[in-house]
């Protein structure tokens, strides 16, 4: 399979797990604003600090485990070996800071608070940070672009 194929492939990976977060906040905040769900006011502050919990270790562990993933290449590795490598870092980095994400919007639904829909955006925004790219790949394994055509 052709570099670029491969690199669709993963931006369509990236762009259906960020897709999934976007439609579930924007689902979450439809059912709160219609009235469909109950808030409780009480969860707040459990759920606030279990979220600060979830955000704080999934922020730092994501990079470092994807680091440690890109860093298995070895320099005789071929190009299919490292966008492999490269691929399966970018999920585990994904997944990571797609969790937080995840929580706060589930977090909104159960006390209807605007401060869990501000740290999902955050989170958000963050994800969209990490947008796999055939660059980003070329800088990671210092290969040149001119390689990968």
């Amino acid at each position: 399979m052709k570099v670029q194929d491969q690199f669709k492939t993963i931006q369509m990976i990236f762009f259906a797990l960020l897709a999934g977060q976007i439609i579930f906040l924007f689902i979450a905040v439809y059912l709160v604003q219609i009235g469909n769900m109950v808030v409780n006011d009480n969860l707040f502050l459990p759920l606030f600090v279990t979220d600060l919990l979830i955000i704080s270790p999934a922020v730092v562990l994501g990079p470092m485990l994807y680091r440690g993933i890109i860093n298995r290449a070895k320099p005789d590795s071929t190009i299919n070996d490292k966008i492999n490598l490269y691929r399966q870092g970018l999920i585990i980095k994904l997944a990571l800071v797609e969790a937080p994400t995840i929580f706060s919007i589930v977090g909104y639904l159960l006390t209807g608070s605007v401060i869990f829909l501000l740290i999902a955006s955050a989170v958000l925004i963050l994800f969209f940070f990490h947008k796999p790219s055939v660059e980003k790949f070329a800088d990671e394994f210092r290969i040149s672009i001119s390689e990968l055509e």
